[in-house]
């Protein structure tokens, strides 16, 4: 990676030692940053909402959380060794790890093709 003078971002270099660009760069960071505030804001209002509630039944916020990162947390889910994911800090910090993987996904998804 190396800055890219007057514009204030990094890109990256290709073998050759030009910079590396994707055809369709600024709608796939709308959609990776759109899809983080999303995961951002939806685990804030579970935490808020876990810490207000305080009767033994805990309320539906978890479950959002779940929908959310689905399909990644389906998976999790899925899988009988990893903890569910209303379970904790662990499970919850194991739900933020797979949005981050799939904005990551969504990034290859939407970024386009290389250009020179």
């Amino acid at each position: 990676m190396r800055a890219c003078w007057g514009t204030g971002r990094l890109v990256g270099v290709t073998t050759s030692g030009r910079a590396t660009r994707w055809s369709n760069r600024r709608a796939a960071r709308k959609v990776v940053l759109g899809y983080i505030a999303v995961i951002t804001v939806v685990f804030a209002v579970v935490a808020v909402v876990l810490a207000v509630n305080e009767s033994a039944d805990a309320s539906f916020a978890p479950v959002l959380a779940v929908a959310v990162t689905l399909p990644a947390s389906l998976l999790i889910i899925l899988v009988p060794e990893l903890p569910h994911p209303w379970d904790g800090i662990t499970a919850s910090a194991t739900l933020v790890g797979a949005a981050l993987f799939q904005a990551w996904l969504l990034w290859l998804l939407f970024r386009g093709h290389r250009t020179a």
